[in-house]
């Protein structure tokens, strides 16, 4: 459900099964279909059509830019878009069908599509782009097999006992962001609910707050920046939504400040922390966060692999390494993808083998940093995140997790700031900061207080130079810090 827009199951398998008709008289097999729309119930309809017409899907959100729509499909190869929101254009050979186009193919009474026509399970399933170090998109497949994978794993995730009930799940994320198919495919798996917030919910607290409030929700799906923005207000609690019993977050690091923050609001739910890339099928650990686990660490581990997947910690040879070094997280098992739609290069490049507990296993070479202690995986940032001052070779987003420790703070940004003259040269970092409460009546003091806290965390020369203070971060349509923008306002 999405506003005031229900889609049954019955409608559901109707509909998608005329669009696949209608993709099987027209569309070519194996060639991605793009749905482009913003949390629209008409947009998971286009997707099992898709998929039974033996076509993987390509989910494109509207709030991105008309250029890089242009680019997914061009890159995707697709041939038709539906488009149940209006786009303007598309690429020479491609067919638009718009809503009213939509509306009216799934008015028809065709025969559910023959089985055999569905994608198979190592064909691709979808196809999300995700952003590419060239400035073009690049589409990771993932593979039937590899959603039935995951989802069996999901499912479980944060009940001590798996409940009889279907479920009623938050859907945060837009579609083209593959944090969404944990609700949307788990809903799907179990016959559950799905209620979708949109980009003018999150825009007015008081509207989110009001489908917040009645959407009955049991499951919390978000990145942990999104829950930071509900926790400002103090009627994001159980009263809110009594029957919540489990967080899912992944997408961001998750501290030990939301998640106690969480437990103290919702003492009935589980707060669970997960990893994984979109490369790996959205996530491959997780951790339940038990007060004796927050009491125990002061940054939280993201858990422990599921079935089927195998973490290695390598270093920059490809030598594992042992427990509590420090390397690039390597991920092997049964939810790694395909690779990168039409880009060879760049999958022989991130992808490949290697042996493991349950044999030759296809891997994914994540560009993360982390380590294991306790059994546990720790992240530690992403390795192109590091920046060089002084001499000093630094993760900024470890300052950012030792800034998040500190009492007053909610949540941090460091940006580091170039030299004049440019060439790349980091001449400072500097801090912008969400705090409890309101803004700093005097930000010097305030400036101060936290860097002699931060003192007693971090060497100096990791202590940013200046700071500035913000009542909200602001958050990509993802629901993740925005950091483009929150560099742009202070360069």
């Amino acid at each position: 459900m999405w506003r005031d827009s229900h889609l049954t199951f019955a409608s559901l398998a109707h509909h998608s099964d005329q669009v696949a008709q209608y993709l099987l008289r027209t569309g070519s097999p194996g060639s991605p279909v793009v749905v482009f729309g913003h949390k629209h119930t008409w947009m998971p309809v286009c997707f099992l059509g898709a998929v039974k017409a033996g076509q993987p899907y390509v989910p494109v959100d509207s709030s991105l830019p008309v250029q890089r729509v242009m680019d997914i499909i061009s890159t995707s190869g697709a041939s038709t878009v539906f488009s149940v929101e209006p786009l303007a254009d598309a690429p020479a050979g491609c067919t638009i069908v718009t809503l009213e186009d939509l509306e009216e193919i799934c008015a028809g009474d065709e025969p559910p599509p023959p089985a055999e026509s569905a994608v198979r399970a190592d064909d691709p399933f979808y196809v999300i782009f995700t952003s590419g170090s060239t400035g073009q998109p690049k589409g990771v497949q993932i593979s039937r097999r590899s959603i039935n994978n995951f989802v069996a794993w999901a499912l479980e995730l944060g009940w001590d006992e798996r409940p009889e009930a279907p479920q009623r799940y938050i859907n945060q994320a837009p579609f083209s962001f593959d944090l969404s198919v944990f609700e949307l495919m788990m809903a799907l798996a179990s016959g559950s609910t799905m209620v979708s917030l949109d980009r003018g919910h999150v825009a007015k607290l008081g509207d989110l707050f009001a489908a917040l409030g009645s959407s009955a929700a049991t499951v919390w799906v978000s990145t942990p920046s999104f829950a930071d923005l509900c926790l400002a207000s103090e009627s994001f609690s159980a009263h809110l939504l009594p029957d919540l019993r489990v967080f899912l977050f992944c997408g961001e690091v998750l501290t030990v400040e939301t998640a106690r923050r969480l437990r103290d609001r919702f003492p009935a739910a589980a707060v669970v922390n997960t990893y994984g890339p979109t490369e790996s099928t959205v996530a491959v650990t997780s951790v339940v966060c038990s007060d004796a686990l927050l009491d125990a660490y002061a940054v939280l581990p993201v858990g422990t692999p599921k079935p089927g997947t195998d973490i290695l910690i390598l270093d920059e040879q490809g030598a594992p390494l042992p427990d509590g070094a420090t390397g690039e997280i390597v991920i092997a098992g049964d939810t790694v993808s395909l690779g990168y739609w039409a880009r060879p290069d760049l999958t022989r490049a991130a992808f490949g083998q290697v042996e493991t507990t349950e044999g030759i296993q296809p891997c994914y070479r994540t560009g993360d940093a982390g380590y294991v202690r306790d059994g546990a995986l720790f992240f530690a940032g992403r390795l192109d995140f590091q920046v060089k001052l002084h001499g000093y070779r630094i993760e900024i987003e470890d300052i950012e997790a030792n800034l998040r420790r500190l009492g007053s703070v909610v949540n941090a940004v460091i940006v580091p700031m170039e030299a004049p003259g440019g060439l790349g040269t980091v001449s400072h970092l500097h801090a912008v900061v969400q705090l409890l409460g309101d803004l700093p009546a005097s930000p010097l003091r305030t400036t101060i207080a936290l860097k002699a806290e931060l003192k007693g965390l971090i060497p100096d020369y990791m202590v940013p130079k200046s700071f500035s203070y913000v009542n909200r971060l602001p958050l990509t349509t993802n629901g993740k810090v925005d950091r483009r923008s929150v560099k742009a306002s202070v360069s």
